[in-house]
């Protein structure tokens, strides 16, 4: 019989949800922890439901219910996933530090380059592990979250050696829980390969479109393809070895995305600061460090950054 686990994790939107339940499904201890008000009322009430490719409802103990980090602490949880925006990881992570107890696992759920690097600087390489996920989803309504899509595997990693055996077992864990998962001890190339995919969502902001619209228009799949491209030629130049034919395979796995519509759209509706410099922003960075030209990336992380404006008021 497979070991169960307390795990906790902070911010219950599409990732960090679809994961919550299908590990409570499996018969895991999970913690939940989100500002979310309405959105944790309503899990606490009902449950909370997965739709579309998954079709079922998880109950949680209403003492697992959290609406502040500052309510994990004695809660002796084994491991801590962190899924919400990279954006908020700085503002967050002092907390985590305050309340966490000594060699809890504390795992990047998120996108973005490098946000498991700075989560180690608070906590250590050895208690820091990085998932790189390949599903999505949409909340529907509190409690309620559509996985849009799944393209198996998800990939596991660490910073140093003394974490693999950690790693390995949450791998197995998140497997057995219905979501493919494998360990690799290249997870800095997968990361990249996500990030990069995802360097196309400001293209969807900009044009109010989906995935799938995006990419069946010429012209907006023409600026995704050079978006990529310059995004492969960093990574090569950081020392990723990708295929020569990788940009057309990641071409063709856009392809296959759908009508979903990027995180990034909710977070400039809603008037919350994107993940614009985890993504695209470091693209940018990482160009001008390597001396490569980065002008689409540029262009697009300036109009992210002007949708981030506030409004004016007129009156």
């Amino acid at each position: 019989m497979q070991e169960k686990f307390k795990i906790g994790i902070i911010g219950i939107g599409p990732t960090g949800g679809i994961l919550a339940a299908q590990l409570v499904k499996a018969g895991h201890n999970v913690v939940l922890v989100d500002i979310n008000k309405s959105h944790m009322d309503k899990i606490k009430k009902n449950g909370l439901t997965l739709t579309n490719l998954n079709d079922f409802n998880v109950k949680f103990p209403k003492e697992n219910i959290c609406y502040s980090i500052d309510e994990l602490e004695n809660k002796e949880l084994d491991t801590l996933f962190i899924a919400v925006k990279a954006s908020h990881l700085e503002e967050i992570l002092p907390q985590i530090k305050k309340i966490m107890e000594p060699n809890t696992t504390i795992i990047s759920l998120q996108n973005g380059f490098d946000t498991e690097e700075l989560i180690a600087e608070y906590v250590g390489e050895e208690n820091t592990i990085r998932i790189v996920v390949n599903y999505a989803g949409n909340i529907l309504e509190d409690g309620v979250i559509r996985m849009s899509f799944f393209n198996p595997p998800n990939y596991l990693g660490v910073l140093v050696t003394e974490a693999e055996d950690k790693a390995k077992k949450l791998a197995e864990i998140i497997n057995s829980a219905g979501l493919e998962t494998v360990y690799t001890p290249d997870i800095k190339k997968y990361e990249w390969t996500k990030c990069i995919l995802n360097t196309i969502s400001p293209v969807c902001v900009v044009t109010r479109t989906t995935m799938k619209q995006t990419m069946g228009f010429e012209d907006t799949r023409k600026i995704c393809r050079e978006i990529l491209r310059e995004g492969i030629e960093v990574a090569r130049a950081r020392g990723l070895n990708f295929e020569p034919d990788f940009l057309d395979k990641c071409m063709s796995y856009l392809d296959k995305a759908g009508h979903h519509r990027v995180s990034m759209e909710a977070d400039i509706n809603a008037g919350n600061p994107s993940e614009i410099g985890y993504l695209n922003g470091k693209i940018v960075e990482y160009g001008e460090l390597e001396g490569i030209p980065t002008l689409y990336n540029k262009i697009f992380v300036s109009l992210i950054k002007g949708c981030e404006l506030p409004p004016v008021n007129r009156d």
